[in-house]
């Protein structure tokens, strides 16, 4: 492994040309309910200071990450977007298109048609992280298990293995844990005289610039240490799912089967968020991850944080459009189809 200074890790942990989306409160339809607010995963929203008392973004580089949460739970369409997260420059510049919508649907001839319901299911679905404080029978639980456990899987190795907590005395237990880790890491992440101990504790040259990519690291992180943010988001269930590093590729099978778990939980009425944040915390935690049943080859690989809605985090919104290359019977050679504004 060579040896890094601070200047050559730069462009990875302090990267150039960060600009946050921009979100607006339309003032002559907003009824001040506040939802943009409790909705905002990076707390990008505050009220403002004089006698209207509107929300409105904070000054700065808050980090908000274009996920338009805020859209969806506002209920009059008073949450307007006015620039999209974008990075010029650095190893996170890897081009922005544009946010689209859905397409609208056809059929198999061409014409105007409906989503079906497994189609607005997932379309809809946004990542939920409000939650009320009402437990999540057993029984549904099962069934969102058993959508992942009939996941599809590389070889049918059914690479994955499932640990349910809602009891809140160990939600609370892991919770403090992934406090404890996010803030010793956040503290060596803003000094620059121990970034390269940072670097070289999570694997060196083996470390994708993803591992600290600016939406998550800068901003989430902050949040979580100023707790304004919860690593497992007070949900009242949390499902660990784990994928063994001897078994064909585990991040792709635990994520195909968290995937049918998200789908499957939200047509139930339930929201879910995956939380990266809570499943590196534990999984770096040798006795709250072996007290979880993960040990050996066993790697905690995500955390799906599960409830109730405390109020409506689902809707349409935009998301990035990027070209798509066709190779059609009969065709010429590729076409890239890019359906422009």
């Amino acid at each position: 492994m060579s040896e890094k200074t601070f200047e050559d890790l730069k462009p990875i942990f302090r990267p150039p040309g960060i600009h946050p989306g921009i979100m607006k409160i339309i003032h002559e339809k907003c009824t001040k309910c506040g939802l943009c607010v409790q909705n905002c995963p990076m707390a990008c929203f505050e009220w403002e200071k004089d006698s209207d008392d509107f929300p409105k973004m904070k000054e700065g580089n808050v980090g908000c990450f274009s996920c338009f949460n805020c859209m969806v739970a506002c209920p009059v369409d008073a949450v307007e977007i006015v620039e999209t997260w974008r990075v010029e420059g650095g190893p996170f510049d890897q081009g922005w298109p544009m946010q689209k919508p859905p397409l609208e649907p056809r059929d198999a001839e061409g014409n105007l048609s409906e989503w079906n319901v497994v189609e607005r299911t997932v379309l809809e679905r946004r990542s939920v992280r409000n939650f009320k404080a009402e437990p999540v029978s057993a029984h549904l639980i099962r069934r969102v298990l058993e959508a992942g456990r009939f996941g599809p899987s590389a070889g049918n190795n059914q690479n994955w293995k499932f640990a349910v907590v809602t009891d809140k005395a160990f939600l609370n237990e892991l919770e403090q844990a992934a406090f404890t880790l996010w803030s010793a890491v956040h503290a060596q992440y803003h000094d620059d005289a121990q970034v390269v101990g940072l670097w070289q504790a999570f694997g060196g040259e083996l470390m994708p610039p993803g591992a600290v990519e600016p939406r998550g690291i800068i901003r989430g992180v902050d949040c979580l240490v100023d707790k304004q943010l919860a690593s497992f988001l007070n949900a009242p269930c949390v499902i660990f799912v784990g994928g063994n590093n001897n078994m064909f590729s585990p991040d792709v099978q635990v994520g195909i089967a968290g995937q049918n778990m998200n789908i499957v939980a939200h047509s139930l009425g339930l929201g879910m968020c995956w939380s990266g944040f809570g499943s590196i915390a534990i999984d770096l935690n040798p006795e709250m991850k072996k007290k979880l049943g993960f040990d050996g080859d066993w790697r905690i690989i995500a955390a799906l944080c599960m409830g109730y809605p405390k109020f409506k985090q689902k809707g349409l919104v935009k998301r990035h459009y990027r070209p798509v290359t066709w190779f059609r019977q009969g065709g010429a050679g590729p076409e890239v189809e890019y359906k422009g504004a």
